[in-house]
């Protein structure tokens, strides 16, 4: 698996040879170092003097003397001396020069080449209180052109290998926790380089042993067999070759080695103690099997099995997570294994109404070291005519809005996508002045709506741009959030939005969104006086009521008239007219 990374043995003097490196890097490289034109610039010509034959070396002081005399000799034709070959200790002297160099030096010449070394934490990502994306921040190319590089120098050797080994993936079957056993306990020197581990456990296997070509005949419409065949073939991503049968479930099953959580959470405790990001990916599919977090105990087992603490980790990503977490305690076992984690983010592949009563119960016991999150529980950008009615339902039982409130004031960056309304910026304020004047640490909340909660009895609950009830619905939302900044003060960045990708006009989806002082999206008069009276030195960026208009055309479908780029400011209004059949005014 890590074996095509980077050569493991130790440089040799064979291997320095830049014939493989691009032209490109081998000029980035002499624009870096003006210490390697010194080593090709050329000697002069001119036969040495009386002054220079003390300081030039024995066979120097030789080919000067023979030079001179066919020059005496062929005075009439002007004859050069041949250039004088670079002494070696000159070239010892520079080589030498260009390792002393300090580390800092070389560690730009790699980020030029690799690119930054990227911080661990959200924290150290240009701003304090935003989410990061950690599925490429960590990663850099693995090129070999690059790789080859680690045999320049001891130095250089240590450097791209902690940018090679700072993001790895490995399989989340006993196979693969096997393999990566091998190679890091064969090469101990690479552990302390690891810091953000990927795991994805599979959820088909292929079958055991070769499975034969079926040939099933098709039947006539007398309702005896044909004689044509019907063979389907199947291509396989792992391998090259074809397998014939007219069946997927004949080759592949579901996994059946993958690993536990227990036995993931121990590789990591023996193999990388400076291990700071962990990601699990479970996969999707139809009725998909949960990963196991322990081995099936035996009867004789009295005392409940517990994961490996890993004190180390501070960040914990969740990629399809009904395959990793279906229960409360579920993640209370997580969550105790990692006694200093401050980052969570769980995303889940298919919208459920059993991950809303999953969440729930999170937020219920929370843990106070939690600092940001990023909860994914519907990440289909689309509009839907009306919500199920087991939506409906949900409602009343697990309102996720309250249970989310009353954590967010503990929280530093919050990032939420589902269905959410008002009683979100309630009950966080409440929870807020509860702790005191300056209760809440809040500095960033992004909210993607899929839909707003509305009362079970409330049909006309759909969404999209032409319908006026989801338009009420969020802007009451977005006056529910500008109401709260009198209370939540150290919010700075205030984002709402909704997604729907299947319009025909996406610059008109409805946002709200506050950076800094500066506000854009959505406004009307209850807007403008509520940001005055909770925070008077924010304002819109600009206020017009007709810059672009969009419209119905003679076939009933939107129409953009005039709009460049998303608007900066929509008013309200103007959705009514757009859902009564009129036009909607906007400025861009």
């Amino acid at each position: 698996m890590f074996a095509g990374l980077t050569p493991p043995g130790p440089p040799t003097s064979a291997c320095t040879s830049t014939s493989t490196i691009p032209k490109s890097r081998i000029d980035s490289f002499h624009k870096l170092l003006p210490i390697q034109k010194l080593r090709t610039k050329k000697p002069p010509t001119r036969p040495p003097g009386d002054d220079d034959l003390p300081s030039l070396p024995q066979y120097a002081l030789q080919n000067a003397s023979q030079n001179t005399l066919q020059t005496i000799e062929a005075s009439d034709v002007p004859v050069e001396s041949p250039s004088l070959p670079e002494s070696p200790a000159e070239t010892t002297q520079l080589v030498t020069q260009f390792m002393d160099l300090p580390v800092e030096i070389h560690e730009g010449i790699v980020d030029h080449l690799y690119g930054i070394l990227g911080s661990t934490s959200s924290s150290g990502a240009g701003s304090v209180h935003n989410l990061r994306n950690w599925s490429n921040a960590m990663r850099h190319p693995r090129r070999r052109q690059l790789s080859d590089l680690t045999l320049v120098s001891p130095t250089w050797r240590r450097i791209i290998q902690e940018r090679l080994y700072r993001h790895i993936k490995i399989k989340g079957t006993k196979a693969g926790l096997e393999e990566c056993g091998d190679w890091f306990l064969l090469y101990t020197h690479l552990q302390p380089y690891v810091r953000h581990i990927e795991v994805w456990v599979p959820v088909w296997e292929k079958r055991e042993g070769h499975c034969p070509a079926l040939i099933t005949t098709e039947p006539s419409p007398t309702g005896r067999h044909g004689s044509r065949a019907i063979v389907s073939t199947l291509v396989n991503a792992n391998t090259t070759s074809f397998e014939e049968t007219n069946n997927i479930n004949l080759v592949y099953q579901l996994a059946s080695h993958n690993a536990t959580i227990s036995e993931i959470f121990h590789c990591i405790k023996c193999l990388f103690p400076e291990a700071c990001i962990l990601t699990i990916e479970g996969g999707h599919c139809k009725k998909p099997p949960m990963i196991q977090h322990f081995r099936e105990s035996g009867p004789l087992q009295s005392s409940t099995p517990k994961l490996a603490v890993l004190p180390s980790l501070r960040t914990l990503i969740f990629k399809g997570a009904w395959n990793i977490m279906r229960e409360d305690t579920h993640f209370r076992n997580l969550s105790t294994a990692l006694p200093n984690m401050r980052e969570w983010h769980c995303t889940y592949a298919k919208p459920k109404t059993n991950a809303y009563k999953t969440i729930c119960s999170v937020l219920q016991t929370f843990p106070p070291t939690l600092t940001h999150i990023n909860i994914c529980l519907e990440g289909f950008y689309g509009k839907e005519s009306a919500s199920p009615y087991k939506w409906r339902n949900l409602y009343s039982s697990h309102h996720i809005c309250q249970y989310l409130g009353r954590v967010a004031p503990q929280l530093e960056a919050l990032t939420f996508t589902g269905r959410i309304c008002g009683s979100f910026f309630t009950s966080a304020c409440q929870a807020a002045r509860q702790k005191g004047p300056n209760g809440s640490r809040l500095r960033s909340l992004d909210l993607v709506v899929k839909n707003c909660c509305r009362p079970a009895n409330v049909w006309n609950d759909g969404t999209g741009i032409s319908n006026w009830a989801f338009i009420q619905a969020f802007e009451a939302l977005v006056v529910a959030g500008v109401k709260s900044l009198s209370t939540l003060i150290a919010l700075s960045t205030l984002r709402i939005r909704f997604i729907d990708l299947d319009t025909p006009c996406p610059l008109l989806n409805p946002y709200f969104q506050l950076k800094g002082n500066q506000c854009t999206g959505i406004w009307s008069d209850e807007i403008l006086a509520l940001l005055e009276k909770g925070r008077p030195e924010a304002g819109f960026v600009e206020l017009h009521d007709v810059l672009g208009c969009v419209g119905l055309d003679k076939e009933g479908r939107l129409e953009e008239k005039g709009l460049r780029g998303r608007p900066s400011s929509i008013k309200v209004e103007g959705y009514r007219g757009l859902a009564e059949g009129g036009t909607l005014y906007a400025s861009a």
